[in-house]
């Protein structure tokens, strides 16, 4: 029954954590505004306000993991680039260092309070206008009390026999106190308490100090392995963050380790021996060691910030879908200028509208779960460049609008607002059409309407893009009202008493006829009251 607990209590923890880092990154990404990205962006902007704010989240959180997905969640959320995140983890970890010589500090309390607060104003009317930021406070609750019970699932395993034959084990062997140190901060996911046991034990006489020294450098190594495991669905530019994290810990094993075994046998360097002069409490000690430890990997990292931050990004690049996902034309250095931010807005929307084009070919897809993840990557990359594009538009409306381009900056602004419901339609129609694929008696029609649809959205697009009187005169032609046709298709297979059709597909031909006058009707209303001024110019 306890191995039960155990393995339940560590699943729970697992799945706490992967489902806080989900609800976390998500709300971060909504709360994403240009002038959010610009405190950020501001508060870390150089090394040393970047080692300052990492250490101070470092020794808030009291775990080095937690910050390191908090980045994570940052880098995802486009509010911070690697460049600003890689001193943040360096600080990080010197401030997480602080933990042993406050360790009776302890912020469960706080976050359960946190969990509890903020899970019962989601759920009131008056906090709406706060969701994302109640979401973002919970999922990152979430996150945290996932690890603890990480923590909690693996402590009985401490009291077990072999647990502490494996700690008294290490016996002469600095190496295999390493081992053990690592090895059990993986299975506890926590670097503090295997510290503080080792402390411990060192205090009853199992182990010496420098077999406990040794044991401290494993616990940084084991948390190390621990973030590159839960790290291991994170691709592209967050995952640099990860495995920077991941590298800082294997650095400073790489130097330390080799200077413990020359102190040990040559008395040189007196690093041990200046950790000892410090305090006579043998706990005191191991926390300085813990520290010099984290302050020793940063003083070789930091000079190698920018030769890290390329190295990482050959080893892990941008996905394809990350680049999807980015703005091509919109950024601060444009957004100062009026006239070349109104060009640059539109050139996104046109590259939006391009975009579309491609839901079309999702229904032809064989597979539905081929179908599923096509579509998730379409929408997340629309919806990622939607909403950052949203953000300059935005300041366009609130700060830029004058007589001049008022017509103009109002068209951006209504067209936006039009390509996130196409969008939203177009998916709906996607998804819908794999609906009469098994129905014989409307199969002809499910691929006279998506082949319909696509030649009325490419003719649309082509029109969108190159302005021409004549070819927007043929799209308002195309455009023309389809309710009565759509009308007379549904009454022709609803009431022919020769056609047999299931509940099912007498809903899915219903739907699909639908919107797909909708969509025809929301394309003809963009031509007419948002159509693209670059286009014009242009022409």
């Amino acid at each position: 029954m306890e191995a039960a607990w155990i393995i339940a209590t560590i699943l729970g923890g697992l799945g706490l954590f992967f489902a806080g880092s989900d609800m976390l990154t998500g709300n971060l990404r909504s709360l994403a505004n240009r002038r959010i990205q610009q405190e950020i962006a501001r508060v870390a902007s150089s090394i040393p306000a970047g080692l300052m704010w990492g250490a101070i989240l470092g020794a808030i959180t009291q775990s080095t993991q937690i910050v390191t997905f908090i980045l994570v969640g940052l880098l995802m959320a486009r509010m911070i680039d690697a460049r600003r995140a890689l001193p943040m983890i360096v600080g990080a970890n010197v401030g997480a260092s602080v933990i042993i010589f406050v360790v009776t500090l302890d912020i469960e309390i706080v976050v359960l309070m946190a969990l509890g607060g903020s899970g019962i104003l989601m759920t009131m009317q008056r906090f709406q206008n706060w969701q994302a930021v109640l979401r973002a406070v919970f999922g990152l609750c979430l996150l945290y009390y996932g690890l603890v019970l990480l923590k909690m699932g693996a402590a009985p395993i401490a009291e077990e026999p072999f647990f502490k034959e494996m700690m008294a084990g290490a016996g002469g062997s600095p190496m295999a106190a390493l081992a053990i140190g690592a090895v059990l901060t993986l299975i506890s996911q926590s670097s503090v308490s295997v510290s503080l046991l080792a402390i411990a034990f060192a205090a009853s006489g199992l182990l010496s100090f420098e077999q406990t020294v040794m044991v401290a450098y494993g616990t940084n190594l084991g948390s190390s392995i621990a973030t590159w495991l839960l790290s291991g669905q994170i691709r592209g530019t967050a995952r640099q963050v990860a495995m920077y994290q991941f590298s800082f810990n294997i650095v400073g094993c790489i130097v330390l380790v080799p200077l413990f075994y020359t102190e040990t046998l040559f008395g040189f360097p007196p690093l041990m021996a200046a950790v000892q002069s410090l305090s006579d409490d043998v706990g005191q000690q191991i926390a300085f060691a813990y520290l010099f430890f984290n302050m020793i990997a940063g003083f070789v990292l930091l000079p190698l910030i920018a030769p890290s931050e390329r190295l990482l990004a050959r080893l892990y690049p941008p996905t394809e879908q990350e680049d999807e996902s980015r703005l091509a034309y919109l950024s601060d250095h444009v957004a100062g200028n009026p006239e070349i931010a109104l060009i640059m807005a539109e050139k996104e929307q046109l590259r939006l509208l391009q975009r579309l084009t491609r839901y079309i070919d999702v229904p032809r897809l064989p597979e539905a779960g081929q179908r599923a993840r096509r579509m998730a990557e379409l929408r997340e990359a629309f919806r990622s460049v939607h909403r950052q594009a949203g953000i300059y538009i935005d300041d366009l409306a609130d700060d830029r609008l004058v007589a001049e381009n008022h017509e103009r900056v109002y068209r951006i602004v209504d067209r936006h607002s039009r390509l996130e419901t196409l969008e939203a339609a177009l998916a709906e129609f996607a998804e819908a059409a794999p609906l009469l694929q098994g129905s014989a008696a409307l199969e002809d029609i499910r691929i006279a309407l998506i082949e319909g649809l696509d030649a009325v959205l490419l003719s649309f697009v082509e029109a969108m893009e190159s302005g021409d009187p004549e070819d927007m005169a043929l799209i308002q032609r195309i455009t023309g009202d389809r309710g009565e046709l759509m009308e007379g298709v549904r009454r022709q297979f609803l009431s022919d008493e020769t056609v047999s059709l299931g509940r099912e597909e007498k809903l899915g031909l219903l739907q699909l006829t639908g919107l797909f006058e909708r969509l025809i009707w929301m394309l003809r209303e963009m031509t007419q009251k948002a159509p693209l001024a670059i286009t014009q110019e242009e022409s």
